[in-house]
């Protein structure tokens, strides 16, 4: 661990533990400044919806006429921010949350200060303003929810699990539900199915208990009592569209592609859904291809998306569409044109928060090392190493971070520096290419036992993404033959 990643550490822990050590005297219920009475009551309808049966396309539906009735409802505009499943609706909300902060409570503009913080890449702002809240309304379930929910899109889970631990909120399934997916995350499964178990039983005629069961049993691997799950909720609720493209999911991970593509078929044919879900379930049914080994199919597929991208004027959507088609391709040339087309894209900003562009920027950066690793460019390596080490230094931002590291590890341990690779390899192990690295430097380096860790993390991890796609499988299969070049279980994909 560096000295800057050190002091984020430090300053998040010293953060979080000021926000949660100490119980306000205050109410426990966050203040709300809208006035109107119909507001409040939609209010606790988004709660349903958003939290507890995750719906969350309706909760949108109900939000927007919160905001209707009261435009000067700043948290209502925030939250729409932050749930909205179109990426122009995120970034005219969040403007219009911080343009009516003014008519809220303090409690409230704290909520906005966090989220304009974090949209803004102002760490410091967003950090101080959500442990504001936690400290004075630890036990709120808006606070803990959002709280649960960015802590966890920044990989901080064991900080998210915290927050849930000590908000002592015990009867609420949305925050159960939440916790699940924390608890999972951290690999912690009997956590995890415990608090399944409880939001199955206390929702038992709603179809997201079922779909969440079945996603966090995925992740454990279980792949055939997923899919039963995921037909429970089908069962209980046949317009549950997450559950067919979690069926689909799941025949991908499986190995069993053209019935994962006939699912996702299925899915596509039936249901109408939301811009942002759409790209998600195309982008993975485009992973099918690359796990078939057809990067034709790929190509297509993906090109297909990045273009319903560009027309509907998503911008990290198509940006981060070029760089995954960049990853894959054989041909160096095809890659740098691909992460060109996908830097040049994401520069334009179009309906993205300044944290997307940055997030992406380093996303594309990393994959700059890692083809100048490949091609023994060093001169590239330290270029593009610089620019995003210098991204990473300017943003507390663990995304980037791990980018960083990540990079940093591969570059290094191109240079058989296995030690040092280690140090940074350690701080991405989210990332597939990372710990295949990881347990190669390892075991280079003669740490047998954890080289064996880290090669079961790598063999376990069941997340539908494009690093999963290329690196487990082919790991897998490899653990298993006794005949496998022992190289191949070592390697890393930039050999």
């Amino acid at each position: 661990m560096n000295s800057k990643l050190l002091s984020h550490v430090l300053v998040v822990s010293l953060f979080l533990a000021a926000g949660l050590a100490q119980v306000s005297s205050q109410p426990d219920v966050l203040p709300l400044s809208t006035k109107s009475a119909k507001a409040r009551q939609l209010m606790e309808k988004v709660w349903d919806l958003e939290a507890d049966q995750v719906e969350q396309a309706k909760a949108c539906v109900v939000l927007r006429k919160i905001v209707h009735i009261d435009p000067n409802f700043a948290v209502a505009h925030e939250i729409l921010a932050q749930f909205s499943l179109n990426p122009a609706e995120q970034v005219s909300e969040q403007k219009k949350a911080f343009a009516t902060k003014k008519y809220a409570t303090p409690a409230e503009q704290n909520m906005v200060d966090w989220f304009q913080g974090a949209a803004d890449h102002d760490w410091i702002l967003a950090i101080t303003s959500m442990n504001q809240l936690l400290k004075e309304y630890p036990h709120d379930r808006w606070v803990v929810l959002l709280a649960n929910y960015w802590l966890g899109l920044e990989n901080q889970y064991d900080r998210a699990a915290e927050v849930y631990e000590r908000s002592g909120i015990l009867n609420s399934p949305g925050l159960d539900n939440n916790a699940a997916y924390t608890y999972a995350h951290m690999r912690q499964f009997d956590k995890a199915f415990a608090l399944m178990d409880k939001y199955v039983a206390a929702l038992p005629h709603d179809a997201n208990p079922q779909d969440s069961y079945a996603e966090i049993l995925r992740m454990a691997g279980h792949y055939n009592q997923s899919i039963e799950h995921y037909r429970a909720a089908l069962a209980i609720n046949s317009n549950f569209y997450s559950s067919q493209f979690g069926i689909a999911d799941t025949y991908m991970l499986k190995g069993e592609e053209e019935r994962a593509r006939e699912e996702y078929t299925i899915g596509f044919r039936k249901f109408a859904i939301p811009a942002l879900h759409w790209v998600q379930w195309k982008n993975r049914e485009a992973f099918t291809y690359i796990r078939d080994g057809d990067l034709e199919g790929a190509n297509k597929a993906f090109q297909i998306l990045a273009d319903y991208a560009q027309v509907n004027k998503m911008g990290q959507v198509e940006a981060d569409t070029y760089r995954q088609m960049a990853i894959y391709q054989p041909d160096p040339k095809q890659t740098l044109t691909f992460l060109n087309k996908a830097e040049a894209v994401i520069r334009e900003g179009r309906n993205t928060m300044a944290i997307a562009v940055q997030q992406e920027l380093a996303q594309i950066t990393r994959a700059r090392v890692e083809l100048a690793v490949k091609e023994g460019d060093t001169s590239a390596v330290e270029s593009s190493l610089a620019k995003l080490a210098a991204l990473s230094d300017g943003s507390d931002d663990k995304v980037i971070e791990a980018a960083y590291h990540g990079a940093a590890g591969a570059a290094l341990f191109s240079q058989r520096k296995y030690k040092e690779a280690i140090a940074h390899l350690e701080e991405d192990t989210d990332n597939p290419l990372s710990l295949r690295l990881l347990a190669a430097a390892y075991r280079r380096s003669g740490d047998a036992q954890s080289a064996k860790h880290a090669s079961e993390v790598l063999a376990s991890v069941n997340d539908p993404s494009l690093e999963q796609a290329l690196v487990v499988p082919p790991f897998r299969e490899c653990l298993q033959n006794p005949n496998c070049d022992a190289g191949m279980k070592n390697a890393s994909l930039l050999q």
